[in-house]
C-alpha cells in the first residue's frame, strides 16, 4: 500500500470517527427512533384503512396525517443538525486533499475494483469506516440498556 493510500485512509478514518461522533452528540437519537416508530405505525394503519375501503376511517386518518408529516419535518431537521458542525470543515480538509493529491494519479489497486485514485478511495474508506462506527455504537448503545 503506498503511502498516499494510508495517509488517505486514516484522513477518511478521521473524518468518519469524527461526524459519528458529532451526529451522536448532536442529534436526539432516542426521539429519533420515536419518530420513525410513530411514522411506521401510521403508515401500516393506513394502509390497512385504505386496503377496507372505510371512507370515515380512511378521513380520520388524512386528519392524522398532517402531524405524522410534521413529525417526519422534525426528523428530517434532525438529521440536518450535525451538517452545520461538520460541513465546513470537511470541505477545507477537501480542498486540503485535492490541493496535496492532485497529481498522484491512482493510489491504490483495490481487489474485484481496480485501480482508485485518492478521492474514491477517501469515499470506499469512509463508507466502510461510518458504517463500521455505526454498527460499533449500536452495539455498545445495546449493552448499556
Amino acid at each position: 500500500m503506498s503511502p498516499t493510500a494510508i495517509e488517505v485512509a486514516l484522513i477518511a478514518i478521521a473524518i468518519s470517527l469524527g461526524s459519528a461522533i458529532v451526529n451522536k452528540k448532536v442529534v436526539d437519537q432516542k426521539r429519533n427512533k420515536e419518530i420513525q416508530k410513530q411514522v411506521s405505525d401510521f403508515q401500516k394503519r393506513f394502509n390497512e384503512a385504505k386496503k377496507s375501503g372505510n371512507k370515515e376511517l380512511i378521513e380520520k386518518m388524512e386528519k392524522e396525517q398532517k402531524e405524522v408529516m410534521a413529525l417526519s419535518m422534525e426528523l428530517m431537521k434532525n438529521s440536518f443538525k450535525p451538517m452545520l458542525y461538520t460541513f465546513v470543515p470537511i470541505i477545507v480538509i477537501f480542498f486540503f486533499l485535492s490541493n496535496t493529491y492532485a497529481n498522484t494519479g491512482d493510489v491504490i489497486d483495490v481487489p474485484f475494483i481496480g485501480m482508485l485514485g485518492w478521492f474514491w478511495w477517501y469515499f470506499l474508506v469512509a463508507i466502510v469506516t461510518g458504517l463500521g462506527f455505526e454498527a460499533i455504537y449500536k452495539i455498545a448503545t445495546r449493552e448499556r440498556k
